[in-house]
């Protein structure tokens, strides 16, 4: 027979281990939920940085962005099926030059050379008369530089390739200007879900803060370089989105998901960012330091529950029987429901050494992406080939304090806003007010964190942006070392790490306070309007807007050099506008609930509360039904969990409304297992034996029938455990 009460005393907390912490059900890595269970706030931020870099690729002119026209060139050249050549053996083709001499790119007595502009409209050709790129391979042109790019994989390049073959009558049939803005497009494309994989990061380490989820999504938006980047032809945006994919899945490792599922999906992340650029190789040491901390806490966490089992089988045996009644020696010992109760504890698959997953990770990864860096080694004797006759960059002579310099202060300024080939700057002002901001948030989330477990997954994920920096450092310094030119040095190169740095951003806005951190949201969204408009409005006059003339004529010239109809630009601006609105309505909505929760759905009802004796069963991995039993005295709800508790597992109070859901859970159990309560009509019962006669009858009338007493429910013999061992399902716990 099956017994099954709740028992929460004060002995049993007081000497128990802190044991798992409140885990709710759908926890796994699953791309497809994340989408579905996004809030409408987080949508409308999405959708506002979606049009803010479309916006973008209109304003800045044809190839002014950092290696736009080669970028756009070896596109090209998979188009025309002119393969992917060794670095040192290409230069850009007839076409690629072409498109540089039509584009707005130079001055018209030296069209190769960079201009500042402004470009005007009477430079721009009619845009039904400008010559497609198969016209301008057949037009005689001065010969190419060296292209560079085919040092880096193929992945994003073979990726736009395809989509403009895709296009009717595209590919090499479009003009170059269409060109140009569809891989533009493309790129907007590929950067765009990052606000909403910042939030997933966010939401799942913080376990569903609203606060630290919508500052998170909102970082992206206040880094005006990243909305140029994103917006132009460039393989970073590819590496940006893999790298943001991989992030997320493995904060749900490093959160306790260690489902061969989700290996899956990490190391195909990771291949795929390896086949986009090498920087990609800083996020494999933190996938399996992931995998290796995760195996680490869920080996603690079991060691914890055994020992909060026996501290509680202690206690049992020194009670006695009289405590597994209610009193007057009846027992509810009624079957519930397993949808009623959560996890347990680690599962038997999470306390395993991880092997399998860092195997099949590791297969898929180097499947993906990994196997163009060990061809690289073996073939060519180096991990990237360098590119012979490549220019050296600017010379500074053997000083490596002016290296230094660019090497701290120019990144940081091109991490911000460097536009275009580091034509306009951002001033002093935004650009070290935003750094002294994003250090301070990152910091109070490390400070303030609940647990040492959240400290050092914040540190894990900040090793991606130490990674790429110092990456880029090795490679600078060793160039400088060797012929004192400096090159190699660019914020957007610490993009890869961008997911990682907004989520522990987000953590730290939401551990400002209890009503501080509600105004958050508001805060960082008018930051990012702020360094937005001020970047725009450096960036449009400086490019566009004629001497003598006003930013009408501005808007005239870009809408003349643009590939699209002027109704689409102002489409464009109506729209980002409208989502600019329904973003600041989303943050007021957060100013206003702040981190209360709504119901917890029917999927988050498990929790477990072992520190606290409260029974639990679920499912482990073999499918068997694991029950952790508890019995129960009457007026035991004082020592009922209240939602001031800390989780146990945790050193701080977890978030608001998974303690209500674990203390509503757990009261809602224990008003069921009242040895008192009336039996349900639908319960099949016993009939008790008849009680001895009173010595005197009573004179009040008595009913014709009377309800017969609540008796013992028994179960099929599979699932009913003997009464005489009523330990025998807490030991259950401390088992896989």
């Amino acid at each position: 027979m099956l017994r099954f009460a709740v028992r929460t005393t004060a002995a049993a907390r007081a000497t128990a281990t802190p044991g798992p912490a409140v885990i709710p059900d759908g926890t796994r890595f699953r791309p497809w939920r994340i989408l579905r269970t996004a809030p409408p706030t987080i949508w409308a931020i999405t959708l506002l940085f979606t049009a803010v870099l479309a916006g973008w690729s209109v304003m800045m002119p044809q190839y002014h962005a950092p290696d736009e026209p080669n970028h756009v060139d070896a596109v090209m050249r998979l188009v025309e099926g002119k393969g992917w050549p060794h670095p040192g053996h290409v230069v850009v083709t007839r076409g690629g030059v072409g498109a540089i001499l039509a584009a707005p790119y130079g001055s018209g007595k030296r069209p190769r050379d960079l201009s500042a502009g402004p470009f005007t409209a009477a430079q721009a050709t009619p845009r039904d008369q400008r010559p497609s790129w198969e016209e301008l391979e057949r037009t005689p042109a001065p010969r190419g530089g060296i292209q560079q790019i085919v040092q880096h994989p193929p992945l994003y390049y073979w990726v736009n390739a395809v989509i403009l073959k895709a296009i009717p009558d595209g590919g090499d049939n479009l003009h170059w200007d269409k060109i140009i803005g569809i891989l533009r497009l493309v790129s907007v494309a590929m950067v765009a879900p990052l606000p909403l994989l910042a939030w997933a990061g966010a939401h799942r380490l913080s376990d569903g803060s609203r606060v630290a989820g919508t500052c998170a999504a909102l970082v992206p938006l206040a880094i005006p370089e990243l909305a140029h980047i994103g917006s132009s032809v460039n393989n970073d945006n590819l590496l940006i989105l893999t790298a943001g994919l991989a992030t997320v899945g493995i904060v749900y490792v490093l959160r306790g998901d260690t489902s061969l599922r989700t290996a899956a999906w990490t190391g195909s992340f990771l291949g795929l960012a390896l086949m986009t650029k090498s920087l990609a190789i800083v996020l494999v040491p933190m996938a399996v330091l992931a995998y290796v901390l995760a195996w680490s806490r869920a080996r603690r966490d079991a060691r914890a529950l055994r020992a909060t089992t026996a501290a509680t089988r202690a206690l049992d045996a020194e009670a006695g029987d009289g405590a597994a009644s209610g009193g007057d020696g009846r027992v509810d010992d009624r079957p519930f429901r397993l949808a009623d109760t959560g996890p347990a504890g680690p599962s038997a698959a999470a306390q395993r050494l991880p092997w399998r997953q860092i195997l099949l990770g590791g297969a898929l990864m180097v499947a993906l992406g990994g196997w163009w860096w060990i061809v690289n080694v073996v073939r060519w004797g180096a991990f990237q080939p360098e590119t012979p006759g490549f220019p050296l960059g600017q010379y500074l002579g053997d000083d490596w304090g002016a290296y230094r310099e660019i090497l701290i202060n120019g990144t940081i300024l091109r991490w911000w806003g460097s536009f275009g080939w580091f034509e306009v700057n951002l001033t002093t002002v935004p650009v070290r007010t935003g750094t002294a901001l994003v250090i301070f948030f990152f910091a109070l989330a490390l400070i303030r964190a609940r647990s040492w477990r959240i400290r050092v997954d914040l540190l894990l994920l900040l090793w991606v942006t130490w990674g790429l920096f110092g990456l880029m450092t090795l490679q600078s310094a060793k160039n400088f070392d060797k012929q004192f030119h400096v090159s190699g040095i660019s914020g957007r190169y610490l993009y890869a790490g961008l997911a990682s740095l907004a989520i522990g951003v987000g953590l730290g806005a939401a551990a400002t306070g209890r009503y501080l951190s509600r105004i958050m949201p508001l805060l960082f969204l008018a930051g990012a309007v702020t360094l937005q408009v001020w970047s725009i409005s450096m960036v449009f006059p400086h490019f566009w807007r004629p001497k003598g003339g006003d930013l009408g004529d501005a808007w005239d010239d870009m809408a003349a050099w643009s590939p699209w109809s002027e109704g689409t630009l102002v489409g464009i601006a109506v729209a980002v506008c409208a989502l600019a609105v329904a973003t600041l309505a989303g943050c007021l909505w957060v100013l206003v609930i702040g981190e209360r929760d709504a119901r917890p759905s029917r999927s988050a009802r498990g929790v477990v509360l072992a520190g606290a004796g409260v029974a639990t069963e679920t499912r482990g991995s073999s499918g068997a039904p694991t029950v952790a039993g508890r019995e129960s005295r009457p007026g035991a709800d004082a020592a009922l969990p209240s939602a001031a508790d800390p989780a146990p597992g945790d050193a701080g109070p977890r978030t608001q409304g998974l303690r209500e859901a674990a203390r509503n859970r757990a009261v809602r159990l224990h008003r069921h297992t009242v040895v008192n309560e009336q039996p349900r009509p639908d319960r099949p019962v016993q009939a008790q034996p008849p009680s001895p006669p009173a010595a005197q009858p009573s004179t009040a009338p008595q009913p014709a029938a009377t309800a017969p007493q609540p008796a013992a429910v028994t179960l099929p013999a599979a699932a009913t455990s003997p009464p005489s061992t009523p330990a025998t399902e807490a030991d259950s716990t401390s088992r896989p």
